[in-house]
This record gives structure tokens, sequence and C-alpha cells, in this order.
């Protein structure tokens, strides 16, 4: 069994949809000749967590967690002042200022040093063979090239979104990470053994003058354990569409609510059929589009009832951010929803990678985001006929490429060919 270094900041039981993606590479590598040991981060923020996560981590896995340098070093700081201040009070008055001070490349910032000597030790007790790390936060990027330069073990980068900035209103960036984050990934990249994207887009949109030779696209993906074979469906001739996610600017169902409202204002026939289910985000919305007859807003829930909602979903509805990420990415809901079984209604570009994943796929539809009058006619549509009269079936033998068992399997490939090339070149 060969020995890789996870560097994921991401990682049970923080809870975010980059988290799947390494929480499930780690527990289907030892599957495929790889001893994964993970390096994430200790004591996260208890409102960034759900401790039911750590249920999902397999057995025997081997988590190391090195602190923030401010949160390791605020609380000694502080307590040299014990006589004159509070040194609890002191301790987090310190930590919040450093931390939003040293934000280059990110606010994580500031894990850089304690997780590059966290890993030197441990790779000094027990080697690697080669190093993962994914990203966003890009600060794991450059826990990876440090350890690399310090041990000389070969790294990967993992690009689950862009570093570069995307032009969206979740995506800001400070004036100074503007100015240092394109430098620190051109010395990421010229150092990297590999690069991995989720989609070819991304690769694409990477300086191509400054990839290795090792490039590969692994896509997000399900876990056949997370659906049961048999999913019920909604009873009588109700037609329920789930949506699970997070809602912030640029990115949720804001065309599903307008088409909705739409709907309503129209006195569609057949709308009391209608039932929507959401999860993810706080409720409200519903009430101020005036759908909260319509609509059922459960907040945020644990990753199970989110699965329990999708396969109890007449259709799932799949919105893709704003700006580059519109034509460019897959988000890991995608794969979520294929596994579930389920048809999905996407709000996607015509051309983008999201279309031309549902067309392979199949059981899917499609409206132009932001066009709320064709959206508002397939909910129609679904109302009077149903989601059989709509979708076509889903392909089994093109799902089955998106198991993590199955991507998983691609990852280890990808190693391998790593810890091949020869040292000069790493």
């Amino acid at each position: 069994m060969k020995r890789v270094l996870v560097i994921a900041y991401l990682y049970p039981p923080i809870f975010n949809s980059g988290t799947r993606r390494s929480l499930e590479f780690v527990n289907h590598l030892p599957d495929h000749g790889w001893t994964p040991t993970v390096l994430t981060v200790d004591s996260p923020d208890p409102t960034d967590c759900d401790a039911s996560l750590l249920d999902e981590v397999r057995p025997g896995t081997h988590i190391e967690r090195a602190p923030l340098w401010t949160r390791h070093m605020a609380p000694r700081i502080a307590a040299k002042f014990a006589g004159v201040i509070d040194p609890q009070r002191l301790a987090g008055a310190i930590e919040w200022r450093v931390r939003r001070f040293w934000n280059v490349p990110d606010e994580c910032a500031s894990w850089i040093p304690m997780a590059v000597e966290h890993a030197v030790r441990l790779h000094a007790a027990q080697p690697f063979d080669t190093i993962y790390a994914t990203g966003w936060p890009w600060s794991s990027f450059l826990v990876a090239e440090k350890i690399s330069r310090r041990t000389g073990v070969p790294f990967v980068v993992d690009y689950r979104d862009l570093w570069k900035p995307a032009e969206v209103e979740w995506d800001k960036t400070t004036w100074l990470q503007r100015r240092l984050n394109p430098g620190l990934e051109r010395r990421v990249l010229r150092a990297a053994s590999g690069v991995i994207a989720t989609t070819e887009s991304f690769l694409g949109l990477l300086p191509q003058e400054l990839l290795p030779k090792n490039r590969f696209f692994i896509t997000n993906g399900f876990d056949e354990d997370d659906f049961p074979a048999a999913a019920p469906a909604p009873k009588g001739d109700q037609v329920r569409i789930v949506y699970t996610g997070v809602w912030r600017p640029g990115y949720g169902p804001d065309d599903l609510y307008a088409a909705l409202r739409l709907l309503k204002e129209r006195g569609a026939p057949n709308l009391a059929r209608l039932n929507i289910v959401t999860a993810g985000y706080a409720p409200g919305p519903a009430r101020e589009y005036g759908i909260d007859d319509i609509v059922e807003e459960r907040g945020r829930v644990q990753h199970a009832e989110a699965t329990a909602l999708m396969t109890g979903a007449s259709v799932l509805y799949l919105p893709v951010s704003k700006g580059v990420y519109e034509h460019a990415s897959m988000p890991g809901k995608l794969f979520e929803y294929l596994g579930s079984g389920r048809p999905i209604l996407a709000s996607a570009q015509p051309v983008s990678e999201v279309a031309k994943t549902l067309t392979q796929v199949g059981g899917a539809r499609r409206a132009d985001p932001g066009d709320v009058a064709g959206l508002a006619d397939i909910l129609a549509s679904l109302c009077e006929s149903g989601p059989g009269a709509i979708f076509s079936p889903r392909i089994p033998s093109e799902l089955a490429m998106y198991t993590r068992a199955n991507l998983t399997g691609k990852l280890a490939l990808a190693l391998d060919s790593i810890v091949r090339q020869p040292q000069s070149a790493a």
C-alpha cells in the first residue's frame, strides 16, 4: 500500500459541499492501493460543523488536525496580560484582528505554518509517497507546495473551483488577494507534479504554459450507499419538487421561486398538485415571494435528511452559479441528484458542462437561466401531466461512471502516475 497525505481543510465535521469530495475519496482510496492520512484543521468554528458527518468517515482512517496559528498563539499571547485584561476576551480580539489582515491567499492563511510543520513531522516518522491537496481554500495548495519543497515528496493539486476570481457575488476577493494570488498560483503550478480539475473547462481555464504534463479531470460524484435501491415515490397525483443547497448571491432557487409566483399570479390550473420542499438555507424567502403556501422551507438539515428528501422527490431542481461557472462548472449537488435516481429540472446554459452531462445521462429537462416564463411552462406541464410525461429515462451505463468508487479509481491512477514520474521532474 502506497501512502498519500491528503490536505483537506474541508473535512468532517465541517459542513460544506467541498467536504464530500475529500471525505469520499479518503473513504475509497484504501480499496485502490493507497493508504491516506488526512491533514485538516483543528477545532473549526462550531457553526460550520455537523457532528454527524464524522459517522461517515471510514473506520480506521488516520486523521491529523493542525490548528490555525491565530488560534494556537492568541491564548498564549493573551496569558501574558492576564493581570491587566481578561485573557479570553483578549485572545478573541487578537485572533479576530490577525485573521482579518492575514488573508492571503484566503481567510485560512494562518493555517499554513501550523499545517506545514505538522506534515513535515508526520513524513519524518513515516514517509509519504505523494501529497494530494484540494482547494478551496487555496491555502491547502500552498501547504502542499511548502511540504514538497522541504521533503522532496511530489504533490498534485485538485481544483474544485477556480483560484482566480470568478466575478460573482459570492466570490469576493480583497485588493491584496487580487494582487498577490496570481503569483502564488503560478508558483504552485510550476512546482506541482500533477493537476486535477472537476471539469475539462476548468483545466482549459488554467494557465496552460504552467501546467505539468500530468493533467486529469475527475468530476464530483455520488456514493451509492447514500441512496436506497428502491426510493419511495410521492403518493397520489402530488408532484413534489425538491431543492437542497445554499442560497447566496448568484446561486440559488431564484428562478424557481419567480416561476412559482408567476404561475400563482396566472391562476394556473392544477397548481394545488405542486409541493415544493427546500433545505439548506434559512426560511423566509418563500414568504417574500408570496408562495409560502406552496413552498416548505426546512432550513439547514443533515446530509442524511437531504438525501432522503432527494429520493422522496418527484423532480429535483438544480441551479448553476452565475459568471464563468455557468458554463465551466458542475456542482457537486448535480451528482447526488443523479445518484438519487430522480428526474432533474435545471436552470443551466445550453452550452455548458452541466447541460452536456445531463444530456449524456438522461432523465432531465433544462431552462435557460433567467427564463422564468420558460421554467413556469415546464412546471405547468408537470402539474398537468406528471414527471413521466416530460422526462426521459436515465441511462444506467452512463450513470455508473459517476460513482465515488469509480472516480476514486481514477484518482488512484493519477496518484500512481505522479509517483512513477522521475524525481527530477517533480
